[in-house]
């Protein structure tokens, strides 16, 4: 096993306090046996992972070796992990490793990995009844508490990735909503001072509000009610409004009195929430022709605010790694269809507004990509796509190959198989005329013809090295269809 030392014990229990409340403080036995370079003697192995979950995420990125060192505590956390009961026994210590490692370990967990782990917490709860009458008030009220967080981040996922939860609807309707007076002591605190924030304390409740709404968007989509969504849509507005007059009133008040660390994780926290209302707004009506408009500035907008939602990792409200990496692919993806449905004579001013937005995305990845691995291969994939939308607008333009070297010929290429999406048509897609018109038709044909080339699979973005120019015509149609990425798909072609 790799070595333990007393500083790691104290990244643990800073760890421990910075992801509440997911997290709860450690028993003293699993803390001495820590210190003492003891693990085998710490008998619940949930505290393991999450020892282990928390040093992996909170390495520091200059040191020397990071990645050897990455390695070797993820087969340390792989060994501890290596316990049937992690995933059968209902306990509080199981469901905080399990959640832990699916939202928060980014070098360990895969989409797939994230929603099982993720899915299977939830369950332990419900095995445990949140509400149980013999628990004592102090654990009831930390598992209700648990509850409305786990199902923030269970939403949140499905959105990202669209499958059904483990949280039903009408559990909201015997679990209350947490109080003000009970969120304050369970919330992460912000500064170089760690202090609690009231800010923090809105923040957190009007997540758990958020998740409600989530949970109607959802179903709305899924049940493909029309009714519903527009009911949704009214929740979300209802929702944002509130949550911003709150938010703002508890940041102007509480803004002087934080140090420039604290102030900086205020305005934060607000500009992820301007992010989650412009994310689920786009989300709700990407798939419809009445909204696309609308849909397309939501789009804008989103993409513009991605500058403010770079953060280090200390960051006390930053949201669900996984949904800080592809949450913004929606609105890049309705950019690129607008711009794809143009055709040649696309180059208008709403279009350039479109490219400048997308164009963002890449940056985005490069900044993130000092605290998540994954950013680096994203932002690979947002700028081939930022490359061929430009491509379009600006045909006469020579633009270079990615990552190719200088005088590299590029091979021809012929066709690329479409992405595996969901089958919800979007206003603004072109149809099946126009697509066989443009000859994409008889490309697709093809593709199980080219299914040994480089880049052959469900994803577009398996040969980074292609010149734009080279993209077959018709590929994009069933791109941005509805921008929901199978990630689950493209996770087993990376």
């Amino acid at each position: 096993m790799f070595a333990l030392t007393n500083v790691d014990v104290v990244v643990f229990s800073r760890g421990l306090v910075r992801y509440r409340p997911l997290l709860t403080a450690a028993p003293v036995e699993v803390l001495e046996s820590l210190a003492t370079s003891r693990p085998e003697q710490v008998r619940e192995r949930a505290w393991l992972v999450i020892y282990y979950g928390i040093i992996l995420t909170s390495l520091p990125l200059d040191m020397v070796d990071v990645e050897k060192t990455r390695s070797r505590l993820r087969a340390n956390l792989w060994l501890a992990f290596n316990d049937t009961r992690l995933l059968l026994e209902p306990s509080d210590p199981n469901i905080q490793a399990l959640a832990f490692l699916a939202c928060h370990v980014y070098p360990f967990t895969t989409p797939s990995l994230c929603w099982m782990l993720l899915s299977n917490a939830c369950r332990m709860l419900r095995a445990l009844a949140v509400n149980q009458r013999v628990a004592d008030p102090e654990t009831k009220e930390r598992r209700i508490i648990l509850f409305w967080y786990l199902n923030s981040l269970e939403k949140a996922m499905m959105l990202i990735f669209p499958w059904p939860g483990a949280f039903h609807r009408t559990m909201y309707n015997n679990i209350p909503l947490p109080t003000l007076t009970q969120i304050l002591p369970s919330q992460p605190q912000v500064g170089t001072d760690k202090r609690a924030s009231l800010f923090g304390a809105h923040w957190m409740q009007m997540s758990f509000v958020m998740s409600k709404v989530m949970t109607d968007i959802w179903l709305a989509l899924d049940e493909e009610d029309v009714r519903a969504q527009r009911a949704a849509k009214q929740a979300l507005d209802a929702w944002y409004r509130e949550a911003m007059q709150v938010l703002e009133a508890a940041a102007l008040a509480e803004t002087p009195l934080l140090d420039p660390a604290g102030a900086r994780s205020v305005q934060f926290g607000l500009a992820y929430t301007r992010v989650q209302y412009h994310g689920a707004e786009i989300v709700l009506t990407r798939g419809s022709s009445q909204e696309s408009s609308f849909c397309r500035d939501e789009s804008l907008k989103m993409l513009r605010l991605l500058e403010d939602l770079v953060a280090n990792g200390e960051e006390p409200y930053i949201g669900v790694t996984w949904q800080m990496l592809y949450f913004p692919w929606a609105p890049f993806l309705v950019l690129f269809g607008s711009i794809m449905s143009s055709g040649a004579a696309g180059r208008t001013f709403e279009n350039e507004q479109a490219l400048s937005a997308m164009e963002l995305l890449p940056t985005y990845f490069r900044n993130m990509s000092l605290r998540y691995v994954e950013a680096k291969r994203l932002e690979k994939m947002a700028a081939a796509t930022v490359q061929r939308a430009r491509s379009i607008l600006h045909p006469e333009e020579t633009l270079p190959t990615i990552g190719s070297s200088k005088g590299e010929q590029v091979p021809e290429m012929h066709s690329l198989p479409t992405p595996s999406l969901s089958t919800h048509d979007a206003g603004s897609a072109p149809s099946y005329a126009s697509t066989a018109h443009r000859g994409g038709a008889a490309r697709q044909e093809r593709a199980t013809e080219d299914s040994g080339m480089p880049g052959a699979g469900p994803w577009l973005w398996g040969d980074m090295d292609m010149l734009p120019q080279a993209w077959p015509s018709g590929f994009e149609d069933s791109l941005f269809a509805d921008p929901v990425f199978d990630w689950f798909a493209w996770e087993g072609q990376t």
